[in-house]
């Protein structure tokens, strides 16, 4: 009798992980479907720059520290075609219509690929480690549903970096769930393999935009507190992990600094933000700046050599500028998630409701953030009672959280324009977690539950 108990659970089990499947499977048919022409894309004002940058040779330190990163860089490089790019559609300009255009074709379905084998080894990656069959089939469809309503999947036409950061953030959290919970079932688990997967996605996520390297020392400061635990601090494969990050979070950090793009952001800040404000000036004056124009000629060479570290120390002894920017400035960053460069609302009937499910799952408020906070604070309380599995989840949870924050810090001081599309992989994990955090809480207690009424059986 308890063999065949086993059996139809493990029955029962295949049943359920095939409905998951074809579940990712359908939403991913319909994903293509309902937008049109995978291979139209549409360009923005800093698609130029892309195109720019990855011009450089492939070896070069160039290739780290110019206009743009090295994921982009390499992906326009290689999907060049031999007579170059020609930007024929601009919807920074005017919101108008995708279209084709040669060689950009390649990188938007590539863009689509990526984000289609992202978004579906998360849903099932989650649904796999939940306990609760229901829990299981609707973590899955509410991260397709968030993943492929227009909020999100529109990028994946445009030629810019929004769509990478997107999918590849979703294919690594896939890969570090399946990490985190192997080792925590098991510390001897073999997880080297896909430790090796994780990183080589995480190193091209990285390098896509420069406040992403703050998740990689957040990873290496959250992966050292593990090792203080007996259970883990053997484990060689999570040494080898810590070493992977340094490194990868000084090549981030050094290229940053000598790079082109960390000029630019520098020089707007100091003329968004710094010269429209006297008082301001006149401290920086004080620190050494020597002029109170940004147009003044002696200004760029000061700005070259002595800008970066001047504004850094500022910020460093004036708490109260980085407060006050922060408390102004991080409403702002959740507002007008959707895509402006392009409409396609005529393109057929479902993309009105995939709009207005859209609209429910991406609020454009601060509400996100307090939604994500709490139920967050859920998890850590079970997780100092070591209930079910909220360990690894609460672990994974100040993961996103912590990563979620430490990107948009540096976004909300460093960006003087565009704010909400350069916070968006920040605001993302906020909605994402709005949603998935309550789902875990769900999963924990119908498995308390479950476990409870079997006992008592």
């Amino acid at each position: 009798m308890p063999g065949l108990i086993s059996s139809l659970r493990d029955y029962r089990g295949w049943i359920l992980s095939g409905s998951v499947l074809a579940l990712i499977l359908i939403a991913s048919f319909l994903r293509v479907k309902f937008y049109g022409d995978p291979a139209m894309s549409i360009a923005g004002n800093d698609t130029i720059t892309y195109v720019e940058a990855s011009q450089v040779p492939l070896f070069s330190a160039e290739i780290f520290t110019g206009r743009r990163l090295l994921t982009t860089n390499l992906v326009y490089k290689m999907f060049e075609p031999e007579s170059g790019y020609e930007i024929l559609i601009n919807g920074s300009l005017e919101t108008t219509r995708r279209g084709f255009q040669k060689g950009f074709d390649r990188i938007v379905i590539f863009q689509l690929i990526l984000s289609l084998v992202g978004w579906g080894a998360l849903a099932w990656s989650v649904s796999q480690t939940l306990r609760n069959s229901w829990m299981q089939v609707i973590s899955a469809a509410l991260i397709l549903a968030f993943a492929y309503t227009p909020h999100m999947a529109d990028w994946d036409s445009i030629l810019m970096s929004e769509s990478l950061t997107f999918s590849l953030f979703a294919f690594q959290l896939a890969l570090l769930i399946k990490i985190t919970f192997d080792l925590y079932r098991d510390p001897n688990a073999k997880v080297t393999g896909l430790i090796m997967v994780w990183g080589f996605v995480a190193f091209f996520w990285v390098f896509l935009r420069d406040t992403n390297v703050f998740t990689a020392l957040m990873t290496l400061g959250m992966i050292a507190i593990l090792m203080v635990s007996p259970r883990y601090r053997k484990k060689k494969t999570l040494l080898g992990t810590m070493l992977f990050l340094v490194f990868v979070v000084v090549l981030g950090l050094v290229t940053a600094r000598a790079s082109v793009r960390t000029v630019v952001q520098i020089r707007n800040i100091y003329k968004d933000d710094i010269f429209p404000n006297p008082g301001v000036v006149t401290v920086f004056q004080n620190m050494g700046m020597p002029v109170d124009s940004f147009f003044a000629p002696e200004f760029e060479p000061w700005l070259q050599t002595e800008g970066a570290s001047t504004l850094f120390r500022f910020m460093l002894t004036h708490p109260g500028y980085v407060g006050t920017k922060l408390w102004n400035d991080f409403p702002d960053s959740f507002y007008e998630i959707k895509q402006t460069y392009f409409t396609a609302r005529d393109l057929n009937p479902a993309r009105n409701i995939l709009f207005e499910v859209g609209n429910s799952l991406h609020p454009e408020n601060p509400t996100p953030f307090l939604a994500s906070i709490l139920p967050l604070i859920g998890l850590l309380l079970l997780a100092s009672k070591d209930i079910g599995d909220s360990r690894p989840w609460a672990w994974l949870g100040l993961w996103l959280i912590f990563t979620a924050t430490l990107t948009l810090i540096p976004t909300i001081l460093g960006d003087t324009w565009a704010l909400n599309r350069h916070a968006l992989y920040s605001t993302m994990i906020f909605r994402m977690t709005m949603w998935l955090f309550p789902i875990i809480l769900a999963d924990t207690a119908l498995e308390r539950e479950s476990n409870f009424a079997a006992s008592k059986s």
